[in-house]
């Protein structure tokens, strides 16, 4: 029996029966122009549980499958293992790499990836031409979108560091980003970068406080120079991990001021679980940011895969359900709204006129998905099947 059902070709799909979020009972989906045009009760047995499609904001496809000669030691160790895989990396190279991964995004249900891609001396532009192509090669399937990464050689207050990031910006950069605290000045490169995007018109996307040192703490600045350029909603800040470390009192006021900037954080459970205290005893800090303080005070809070077996994380699929799953165990992330808004771009429920971007999985709840992460999934853009992988594991 087909998941989707259409008796006249004159008539609106119809997608069901299926187990939806926040409701009990099954479902059917009445699919029209692209959009969710009814949801109506439902007999019969379920075929799987409708999610919104997932938002995975945060990779670096590019680097994706390259792994190092060993496991690193530190963060600062990857980057330095990492230079010499992206020096000689070419153009195929890496868009065989940012294929691969898409590939695997889209079939597990991402129609949104934001993906950061390296901007330096080391690399050049061949990252960027590379993932150009790859966004080309999965156009009407899923949205890649651009940040041009300024790394730690590429300081944007630099005049080369802003030609390089100009540059990318020309060739189709849909955002810009940057890792502030490995710079001479993180401050004025943070000011610096908010000036540079809002002299191109693009949105800002940074790593931020990527260590669990409270002495290294840059998201309250970030949070405040934001507010002074009237950027409020156009930055997204990454990592974020040191908020956990510092002070209640430091974090409930940056909390605070993240909100009233509109900036979103994008939390990295797995790569900061696995990175954060690396090379000593076993680690004291979990390494990820304050997720429930900042949900409660309003800061949109989006999480992402980050690193799939490269030099700087060796296991993840790309998976959402996978950075859930972490979320919920490493944060204590209970309430399933904040789990489902995390992985589907904001979406928490599935309602009349909401497009038809949907995911299918052999599940019976949002609970069981994020626990079996089961492999069988239809993926849906606009109503229309993009995706379809029939395999799973067997049922407990």
């Amino acid at each position: 029996m087909r998941l989707i059902e259409n008796s006249r070709t004159d008539a609106p799909e119809l997608l069901g029966p299926v187990f939806l979020p926040g409701r009990d009972g099954t479902y059917e989906l009445q699919l029209v122009g692209g959009r969710v045009g009814a949801v109506r009760p439902a007999v019969g047995p379920a075929r799987g549980l409708a999610l919104p499609a997932f938002a995975d904001l945060h990779v670096h496809a590019e680097r994706a499958y390259a792994p190092g000669p060993r496991l690193p030691r530190s963060l600062v160790d990857a980057i330095e293992l990492s230079r010499a895989l992206r020096a000689g990396a070419s153009v195929e190279q890496i868009f065989a790499r940012e294929t691969a991964f898409l590939d695997r995004a889209l079939g597990h249900g991402s129609l949104t990836v934001r993906s950061h891609v390296d901007v330096d001396s080391v690399v050049e532009e061949r990252a960027l031409r590379a993932a150009i192509a790859a966004r080309a090669a999965f156009a009407g399937r899923l949205q890649l979108e651009l940040v041009a990464f300024a790394t730690a050689l590429c300081d944007p207050v630099s005049p080369d560091g802003e030609r390089r990031l100009t540059a990318a910006a020309q060739l189709g950069a849909d955002l810009l980003g940057a890792v502030p605290a490995f710079y001479p000045d993180p401050g004025a490169s943070i000011e610096r970068m908010l000036d540079l995007g809002r002299s191109l018109g693009l949105p800002i996307d940074l790593h931020v406080d990527e260590t669990t040192d409270p002495g290294v703490f840059w998201l309250e600045r970030l949070a405040e120079a934001t507010l002074e350029r009237g950027l409020e909603g156009r930055v997204t800040a990454s990592h974020c991990c040191s908020l956990a470390s510092v002070t209640s009192d430091l974090a409930r006021r940056t909390i605070t001021t993240v909100a009233a900037a509109g900036i979103t954080v994008v939390a990295l459970p797995a790569t900061n679980l696995f990175m954060q205290g690396r090379g000593g005893s076993a680690p004291g800090g979990r390494g990820i940011t304050l997720i429930g303080d900042l949900v409660e005070a309003g800061v949109p809070v989006r999480f992402g895969s980050d690193n799939v077996r490269d030099v700087f994380y060796p296991y993840g699929d790309c998976d959402p359900l996978e950075a859930a799953f972490l979320a919920a165990i490493g944060a204590h992330v209970d309430d399933e709204d904040v789990l489902l808004a995390g992985i589907c771009g904001g979406r928490t429920r599935i309602e009349p006129g909401d497009p038809a971007d949907l995911v299918v999985l052999d599940a019976s709840s949002l609970r069981e998905a994020i626990a079996r992460r089961p492999g069988a999934r239809t993926v849906l853009r606009a109503g229309r099947v993009v995706s379809s992988v029939q395999r799973s594991l067997p049922k407990d």
